[in-house]
């Protein structure tokens, strides 16, 4: 029974460990989604010539490369080409990005994180409530 008891205990610290990790990540998360919304805004507010130009600039770009993919004999910026570089930096400075794509680091594939991540959304749903006034959880 006292090995029970301590196996509780130390699977509840490890779940507060983990919830606390997840909770940090998911408030910067937010915090980048609200960055990037005011930076639209601002670019918007204040130049929309400028974020018209940049939105038609990288959909045409997009468009291209998509056009590359489906039919590889269409060209496709060269390695060299700084086009892309520098297209990514404007967008991100006006906004215009979604920063939940960005990848900043890469890790190997580990063999049952989908599950733990999974027992442990099974084990936070009880504590979660429905807001009406926000429509979220």
């Amino acid at each position: 029974n006292k090995v029970y008891s301590a196996a509780i205990a130390k699977t509840q610290k490890i779940w507060t460990a983990y919830l606390d990790s997840i909770m940090k990540v998911g408030q910067m998360q937010i915090l980048r989604r609200q960055i990037t919304n005011e930076l639209n805004y601002s670019c918007r507010f204040d130049s929309k010539h400028l974020a018209a130009a940049l939105e038609n600039l990288n959909k045409a770009i997009l468009a291209d490369i998509e056009a590359h993919y489906q039919n590889p004999s269409l060209p496709y910026p060269k390695e060299d080409n700084t086009l892309l570089y520098e297209i990514t930096a404007y967008l991100e400075a006006a906004g215009i990005h979604n920063p939940l794509n960005k990848i900043y680091i890469t890790t190997k594939n580990l063999p049952y994180f989908p599950t733990i991540n999974f027992l442990f959304l099974i084990s936070q749903f009880p504590k979660l409530q429905y807001n009406r006034n926000l429509g979220i959880v």
